[in-house]
């Protein structure tokens, strides 16, 4: 999901049972209703229910993206020989989600 703030979002905000993972964060300059310009942060973030795992994150940013059935689509797709190009640009997605998971998770 998408979201903006006024402040800098911290990385994972817990709140009973749910965590936030806040990824993709850029710092942007925005026009107020007044023409004032003000900084805020644009970012992505999922929730995750209970533990947080490595698995659950990459997963929950995934679902975020493709449904499962889109995922599957692709999945058959492939097999089938089509739709390479997607399948190619699902697996870019995959990788890079993973390194942000693994950065996030090391700080």
């Amino acid at each position: 999901m998408k979201a903006n703030s006024n402040t800098e979002p911290k990385q994972f905000i817990k709140s009973r049972n749910i965590t936030h993972f806040n990824f993709n964060i850029v710092e942007t300059t925005k026009e107020d209703i007044d023409g004032e310009s003000r900084i805020s942060f644009d970012y992505d973030y999922v929730e995750i229910k209970g533990d947080v795992t490595r698995d659950k994150l990459i997963s929950a940013v995934i679902r975020d993206k493709y449904s499962e059935d889109a995922e599957l689509a692709l999945l058959h797709n492939k097999m089938a020989g089509k739709g390479l190009a997607e399948y190619d640009g699902y697996q870019v997605f995959r990788a890079d989600i993973k390194a942000i998971v693994d950065t996030g998770l090391t700080k």
